[in-house]
This record gives C-alpha cells, sequence and structure tokens, in this order.
C-alpha cells in the first residue's frame, strides 16, 4: 500500500507541476464534478465514480495485505455507508476546498474520501 501510496502522490505531484507522464488522468475537473454530483440527474454518475474509487482503494489495500504488506488503508469507509452519503461527503468537501477545484477530478475526489473517511489507528 505505501508503494500505491506513493505512487499516487507521484502521479499527483507531476500532474500539478504539468509535466507529462505515461498515466492516463481523466480531464474532468473536480469542480465541474461537484456540479454534476450536485444535480439529481447527475447522482447515477457521481455515486458510480465515487463508489470506482472507493472500490479501487480498498481492492488495492486488500492487494498489498494478501501479498504481505501491512501498510494503512488511504481511507476506510464503513460497509455500512451508502452512496447517497458518500456523494453528500464528497460535494461538501469540494465545496469546502475551492482550491482543488480546478486540479483533476480524481485528485479531489480521492483527497474528500481521504478527509472524510480516516482509518482508526487500532488495526
Amino acid at each position: 500500500m505505501k508503494i500505491f501510496s506513493l505512487t499516487l502522490a507521484g502521479a499527483l505531484l507531476l500532474a500539478s507541476q504539468g509535466v507529462a507522464h505515461a498515466q492516463r488522468v481523466t480531464p474532468m475537473t473536480a469542480g465541474r464534478f461537484g456540479k454534476i454530483c450536485s444535480a439529481a440527474s447527475g447522482h447515477a454518475l457521481c455515486d458510480a465514480y465515487i463508489s470506482g474509487m472507493a472500490d479501487s482503494v480498498a481492492l488495492a489495500t486488500l492487494s498489498a495485505r494478501n501479498e504481505g504488506h501491512n501498510e494503512a488503508a488511504d481511507f476506510c469507509i464503513p460497509v455500512s455507508e451508502d452512496a447517497a452519503s458518500m456523494r453528500s461527503k464528497v460535494v461538501a468537501w469540494l465545496k469546502g476546498h475551492t482550491d482543488t477545484l480546478s486540479r483533476p477530478v480524481g485528485e479531489g475526489v480521492f483527497r474528500a474520501l481521504h478527509d472524510s473517511y480516516p482509518c482508526s489507528a487500532k488495526k
């Protein structure tokens, strides 16, 4: 998981500096995504994107643990949390962090989930 976190941090750093890199990053901004998520007609799309992000981090964590790594997850979303609640937290986070609205959507959603769903220190 540490390698995943470092890779993600490196990718975000390169993207923030405008340096071309080999990894594809969705061109949608976090601000545009926030607008889509705020409209009732965009809820399904928004929920699918957030769920995909959450699933990818959860599966990367499981994969790392299966390989014998014991790094902490980047965020921990309770099993009982529904998509509407996750969407609400992401939208609220984006509204409170206007400096991220021009950044790639993945960066904003990742940071919103990270801040909204911290993992407990006890593992």
